[in-house]
């Protein structure tokens, strides 16, 4: 262990000599000043724990000058004021100046001595404080580090487990892809939009950056319930499936021989004579009625508004049987095949309908199992309301506007649009911007979705966000 340096500032030298080599005797590393000024230079030039100084020096610096100059270039050094003119007012002065003990000279060496050990003992203590100190702040430092790195990877994980919900709602149903992403962005750039509006109905509100993270989470998997709706009603592009179609179909061209078999066998019983290519004549003249009846089947079965003159015809269809190969008669339409093709519009049926709008509650539901953090804390109501309208008309709660959280009516209108203006699906054709803005706007008219926000929606032109993704995807321009 190195020898404690210990400073003595002193003017008469035999005094100075005498402390020096009597603390060199007792294992300190004891170094003399004539001086203030000398003083000065030495602790700039290395730390001494202690420096006894004495209160009177000619020509220069005093010692309480000297003790407060040392305090200020390095407050870790205890000083000792030694003067033989002690008195209570310069007692006082030397402690405020920073001087940590006061002994009268003449003193004896003892008692230098136990001054000296008593400022090492604080010395060290304070120096072991400091230690600890540092120490302590170096783990707090490390602990924060991991915390941080662990709260990123949490993160990290939480987003991939949101990109991977994505993946599997867009699996479901491919022709949406890349709509929840969409979505979001809108969403939260419309947020960001109200931010910036001074004015209107919307002026006093500012969403924070918590808030703008819930709203994204919220848009990301708004639709994550459709993994619980069955894939042949959400991916449904006409009323009837294609298997079923094709069988019905198939079901009218067997019905066309039936009905051909049994006219040639009445004629023949009735002594008409074979004719060859009769069949084909009997059969052509069956086809014209059956491409009639295709006809009728194939209009009324797209996802369109069914015109009258069709749904009219469709009575047509009813009492339409051929014979099955265990030799009964059977509808060649079941009542339910005819009652999917009078849906006046869409391609579903209203229990298919409500089933696809139950994605909302599996949202819900699905959403409300996670847990949360506090900020993050309302995302699974965002999401349940997103469907809902400010007149009651939408669901799945017929909430009205003041039940609907503003967040929500913001993903409403980015929703609608994106779902008008994305890539052709199988059950609707892409609009044109134009166009579903048009639409929007005819909504807000009727008191669906939030004029304010469709105006601030235009306004900031929120559309383009996005607008590159659905040219890509091949939307209408």
């Amino acid at each position: 262990m190195e020898p404690i340096p210990v400073l003595i500032v002193d003017d008469e030298a035999d005094f100075r000599s005498l402390l020096v080599e009597a603390l060199e005797g007792e294992g300190y590393a004891a170094a003399g000043a004539e001086s203030a000024e000398v003083a000065l230079e030495r602790v700039k030039a290395r730390h001494y724990p202690v420096i006894f100084t004495d209160l009177n020096m000619p020509g220069g610096l005093s010692g309480l000058e000297l003790i407060k100059i040392i305090h200020e270039l390095d407050p870790r050094t205890f000083s000792i004021l030694m003067t033989g003119y002690a008195t209570t007012e310069s007692a006082i002065q030397a402690l405020k100046r920073g001087a940590y003990d006061f002994i009268q000279k003449p003193f004896k060496l003892a008692e230098l001595e136990a001054s000296l050990e008593r400022a090492l003992a604080h010395y060290r203590t304070l120096r072991e404080n400091e230690a600890y100190q540092t120490r302590l702040e170096e783990m707090v430092e490390q602990r924060t580090k991991e915390i941080l790195h662990l709260k990123d990877n949490i993160e990290n994980l939480f987003e991939g487990f949101v990109q991977a919900s994505i993946v599997a709602i867009e699996a479901r149903d491919p022709s949406t892809s890349g709509h929840s992403t969409r979505v979001a962005t809108m969403t939260v750039g419309l947020a960001e939009a109200v931010n910036r509006t001074p004015h209107g109905p919307y002026g006093d509100t500012t969403f924070t950056e918590r808030q703008i993270r819930e709203i994204r989470y919220a848009s990301l998997l708004h639709d994550f319930g459709k993994v619980g709706v069955r894939e042949q009603v959400l991916v449904k592009a006409q009323k009837l499936d294609p298997q079923r179609l094709e069988q019905i179909l198939q079901r009218l061209h067997q019905r066309d021989l039936e009905l051909s078999l049994a006219l040639l066998e009445r004629a023949w019983q009735d002594g008409v004579a074979f004719e060859p290519g009769r069949l084909e004549k009997v059969l052509e003249d069956r086809r014209s009625e059956t491409r009639e009846l295709v006809e009728i089947i194939l209009r009324s079965n797209q996802p369109h508004v069914l015109p009258r003159e069709v749904r009219d015809a469709l009575d047509r269809l009813e009492g339409l049987e051929f014979r099955h190969w265990d030799g009964k008669p059977r509808p060649v339409l079941e009542s339910v095949d005819i009652e999917a093709l009078r849906i006046p519009k869409g391609s579903l049926s209203k229990e298919e309908r409500d089933e696809i709008n139950s994605h909302v509650t599996h949202t819900f539901r699905f959403l409300s199992q996670i847990p949360w953090t506090e900020e993050l804390a309302q995302v699974p109501l965002i999401a349940y309301a997103h469907h809902e309208r400010l007149n009651g008309q939408g669901y799945p709660r017929q909430l009205r506007q003041p039940a609907i959280p503003v967040q929500s009516r913001l993903m409403a209108v980015a929703d609608v649009f994106d779902a008008l203006a994305a890539k052709d699906r199988p059950y609707k054709k892409a609009v044109s911007v134009e166009r579903s803005l048009g639409i929007l706007e005819d909504e807000t008219r009727v008191g669906l979705l939030d004029q304010e926000i469709f105006r601030i929606f235009v306004e900031a032109k929120i559309y383009e966000m996005t607008l590159s993704q659905h040219n890509s995807l091949g939307a209408a321009p």
